[in-house]
């Protein structure tokens, strides 16, 4: 959850909450502190700040960046300076930049009267994830499972609900608000489900011989009409498109996950494992023997060359702008510890993160993060040169996810890992 920031026209409302949070000294509709003051973690991009509640108390944050010396007299004259009225423990602060130190303090206040003294000081920074990694909840999906994080409108509520989806063996779905605890959703097919995406306001499954379904509350599914009996291995979408690839060159489009089109032009038949749209707007896919394609549309795709036989699980990219400048940077990883790193995506050149271990997953958010067999998981800001992490696991990591400012792993049996 973002905090708002401060901008010109607010200068006059936050001056008045200002004096009304310093007002008077501690008394019955002035609240204390909370007891034991705040404690703030640091995760990436974001700080959790957490306190002890007292019922019948309004609490609200003030923060700010690169100011160790915080306090109600400064903030508002601070630079970058933030707030957020009517909080809860605990409060996720995101939208935070990764190495810049954040100042929290706190004051409360009863029935919308004058705010109370602050609380002490706590100072956080954000930092990149994947470097801890902790255990969590145990899926049934087996082997494959996909994963896939969105939102919906719940109709009796009319409130935005976040939700994990996670498909598997035999048509298994389950949905879950956090990684603990997980619901089963009836299936609707019995052919494995290999991969899901978040996309056009809906979820999207993807699996064997050609299945799609697709629902707007991971609740209710429809099935698209099949257009490919094909088993299909990897979805991912963009803001227009949502691309499906799978065995013997199959490639599958659509432009609102319900209705789907064989793509025009695919030049291999090679069993393809991963597709991403990139960061300079276009696709890639990746397969077996070290299949690399790249589309503008989605529709006609070309072969790169890889210059690897290895199979290719997964492909993304990171966008960065120096002096005005944007460049990406491409990464393909693979069998036997195959990493390919490419400015434009056509040619590629073989890295190593020094292990033989096979990669079955990549994020690009951030930084790059891979992660595969053992559990085995590396991180690199380049794409050039790699970091091993220890991912706290020896089982096989089979699929990755990048949500809720967190990395979340899933092994081969079901286990997840995560790390924030």
């Amino acid at each position: 959850m973002f905090l708002h920031s401060i901008r010109p026209y607010l200068l006059a409302l936050a001056s008045a909450l200002l004096l009304a949070a310093c007002g008077g000294t501690t008394t019955p509709s002035t609240p204390a502190p909370p007891v034991g003051g705040l404690s703030a973690v640091a995760g990436d991009s974001q700080v959790t700040v957490s306190w002890k509640e007292t019922p019948g108390v309004e609490y609200w944050i003030f923060a700010a960046p690169n100011n160790l010396n915080l306090s109600l007299s400064n903030w508002l004259a601070t630079t970058g300076s933030t707030y957020r009225l009517k909080v809860t423990s605990p409060f996720v602060v995101s939208g935070l930049i990764n190495g810049t130190p954040y100042s929290f303090l706190m004051t409360g206040r009863i029935n919308s009267g004058p705010g109370g003294e602050a609380t002490p000081t706590v100072v956080a920074t954000p930092r990149l994830a994947g470097t801890e990694w902790a255990s969590s909840g145990t899926l049934s999906t087996g082997t494959p499972t996909g994963l896939t994080y969105g939102s919906y409108t719940d109709t009796a509520s009319n409130t935005v609900q976040y939700t994990y989806l996670a498909v598997g063996n035999g048509g298994k779905m389950f949905r879950a608000a956090d990684l603990n605890t997980w619901t089963a959703i009836t299936p609707v097919v019995s052919a494995n489900l290999n991969a899901a995406e978040y996309g056009f306001a809906k979820f999207i499954a993807v699996g064997a011989e050609g299945n799609i379904l697709y629902s707007t509350d991971t609740k209710t599914w429809t099935q698209s009409a099949k257009i490919s009996t094909q088993n299909l291995n990897a979805v991912a979408a963009s803001s227009s498109l949502a691309v499906a690839v799978g065995d013997n060159g199959t490639i599958v489009t659509s432009k609102d996950a319900i209705i789907w089109t064989v793509a025009a032009s695919v030049p291999v038949s090679t069993n393809l494992y991963g597709v991403s749209y990139t960061s300079a707007g276009t696709w890639a896919a990746v397969g077996a023997g070290g299949t690399i394609l790249t589309s503008g549309d989605g529709l006609t795709w070309t072969a790169q060359n890889s210059g690897t036989q290895a199979n290719l699980k997964a492909v993304g990219s990171i966008a960065t702008v120096t002096a005005n400048l944007s460049s990406n940077q491409f990464i393909a990883v693979g069998a036997n510890g195959t990493i390919l790193s490419s400015p434009d995506a056509i040619s590629w050149t073989a890295q190593s993160a020094n292990t033989s271990a096979n990669f079955n997953a990549i994020s690009s958010t951030n930084q790059f993060l891979a992660v595969g067999s053992g559990g085995t998981a590396v991180t690199s800001m380049d794409g050039i040169t790699w970091k091993s992490q220890a991912s706290q696991s020896t089982a096989n990591l089979t699929n990755l996810l990048r949500a809720q400012n967190m990395y979340i792993a899933v092994n081969n049996t079901g286990g997840i890992i995560y790390s924030k």
